[in-house]
């Protein structure tokens, strides 16, 4: 397949009060970072644009949440299908302001409308339930009832899956929403929320801003009238958005950074476990918080299992995701290029050895060459253990013990995703229980799916986001106990 270009529109305005209005902060360009051309405009918003925005969230949330549940999954089931149908759309323009490949950009719509679809399907079956009384004739109600308006803030790596994720649950629990997107992806973002609309979406129950991020987020979470906000990205912005949440009490759900080991017991088959994992370690250019970033291999397979690694990374044909054949993209900006040289250098600093890149691909646009780091102790001091990678390299150490591998795999200061190859049941049970990893993935990859619970954990984040758990975020179980009255009363 080949992906027409000329479909994607790659500029944004704001979406107020269900009206395209431009920015009065300016604007920024929008970058396409296979090749480092301007490709559109993304509109800034000003403060008193933020401040309609969430008015018209609050005054838009008695309506929407009286809504009956079902009509509002009706309108995320159509969003899902006009989605689909425009499909060819939505992977050129999340193509052309992420640098994916192809493959990956076509992988990420589909989530993107099945994410919708789900949770289309879970808002009429969102679960009260009913407890005995304490005294007779009495019972107890447990009734989800929607917050009130919540912020959504998401990145720019999965611009559609995250932005469907958050957006999805929301809406399904019956919360309006003021919807602050990623600069460095802003068309994705702009063409989700047209979706909406054109599913049917009342004006102010979905409100899209950009602009100064600090500057966003610091008004978004001192406005008492936000109720949730939910985020994915770093931790470090992370842990400054729950502060700044903190004196409104507003609650909050964090998916925030990874760096995800990969364990490979002495009884594992090599080829299977690069099979399985390069996928996630090179899709999307490793801009992933879940993507195998740390392999500790057992000693007995180790000089096999890097020299395989090292031959499958260096495959990989980089290039613009419009160019046949190309199976590796762009990362985002040149700071992640800079990033990921400085951790390569460090590496090398520190004893590693560059099995496989380790720098820039000279092209225009910003490329980082498919990288396997080999060497590091399990001690070492190299930046690239504790630090998030994101991007297309991984390291590769050695390890002789069970106890080894479990210490190194928990030594980085994060907690989300995890990998496990063994056939052995024992060392699974020990591994699952003594691992600080929110996902665990033995012998697969351990996706992230619209129907089931997934949190961080530790400097991961906490919170939930998928399955009903997910709807619920955005939900107030009230308690309700009731007694019948006289039926023989007057009335």
């Amino acid at each position: 397949m080949s992906v027409d270009t000329a479909l994607a529109r790659m500029s944004a305005d704001l979406f107020v009060n269900g009206s395209w209005i431009p920015g009065k902060a300016g604007a920024l360009d929008n970058v396409d970072p296979g090749n480092g051309r301007t490709i559109g405009a993304v509109s800034l918003a000003g403060a008193d644009q933020v401040a309609e925005a969430i008015t018209a969230a609050e005054n838009a949330f008695p309506a929407w949440s009286a809504t009956p549940a079902a009509a509002r999954g009706d309108i995320l089931r159509r969003a899902a299908a006009l989605l689909a149908d425009r499909g060819e759309e939505a992977v050129a323009t999340i193509l052309l302001e992420t640098g994916k490949t192809e493959a990956d950009a076509r992988g990420e719509i589909g989530r993107a409308a099945e994410t919708l679809r789900w949770n289309g399907e879970q808002a009429g079956r969102i679960p009260a339930s009913v407890f005995p009384g304490v005294a007779a004739g009495s019972r107890r109600l447990s009734i989800p009832t929607p917050l009130g308006p919540v912020a959504v803030i998401t990145a720019w790596n999965f611009p559609a899956v995250l932005a469907t994720r958050k957006l999805g649950a929301a809406l399904a629990a019956g919360c309006t929403v003021v919807f602050k997107a990623s600069e460095f992806a802003p068309a994705t973002a702009r063409l989700i929320v047209e979706l909406l609309v054109e599913a049917g979406l009342p004006a102010g129950v979905v409100n899209l801003v950009f602009g100064d991020p600090q500057a966003v987020s610091e008004q978004l979470t001192c406005s008492a009238a936000i109720k949730a906000l939910s985020f994915t990205g770093s931790t470090a912005v992370g842990k400054t958005l729950a502060a700044q949440a903190a004196p409104n009490l507003i609650r909050t759900v964090m998916e925030l950074g990874g760096h995800a080991p990969v364990l490979v017991m002495d009884d594992a088959d090599v080829d299977h476990v690069i099979a399985t994992t390069a996928a996630a370690k090179f899709g999307s250019a490793g801009q992933s918080c879940v993507a195998p970033s740390r392999y500790f291999v057992h000693e007995s397979l180790y000089r096999e299992f890097v020299d395989k690694l090292t031959a499958k990374a260096a495959s990989y044909i980089v290039g613009h995701g419009t160019e046949d054949g190309v199976t590796l993209g762009a990362v985002a900006h040149q700071g992640r290029v800079d990033a990921l040289v400085r951790l390569a250098r460090d590496a090398a600093d520190h004893g590693a050895v560059i099995a496989t890149g380790g720098r820039q691909v000279d092209r225009d646009g910003f490329y980082f060459e498919p990288t396997v780091v080999a060497g590091l102790p399990l001690d070492s001091n190299a930046m690239i253990l504790s630090e998030e990678p994101f991007g297309p390299i991984a390291t590769v150490s050695s390890f002789s013990t069970l106890d080894e591998a479990i210490a190194a795999a928990n030594a980085a200061p994060y907690a989300f995703a995890a990998y496990l190859f063994t056939n052995s049941m024992d060392v699974r049970d020990e591994v699952v229980r003594r691992l600080s990893a929110s996902n665990i993935g033995v012998n697969q990859l351990a996706p992230s799916l619209p129907d089931v619970p997934l949190g961080g954990l530790g400097n991961s984040g906490y919170g939930y986001e998928g399955g009903i758990e997910g709807i619920l975020a955005f939900a107030q179980l009230r308690l309700v106990s009731e007694t019948a009255g006289d039926p023989h009363a007057r009335r």
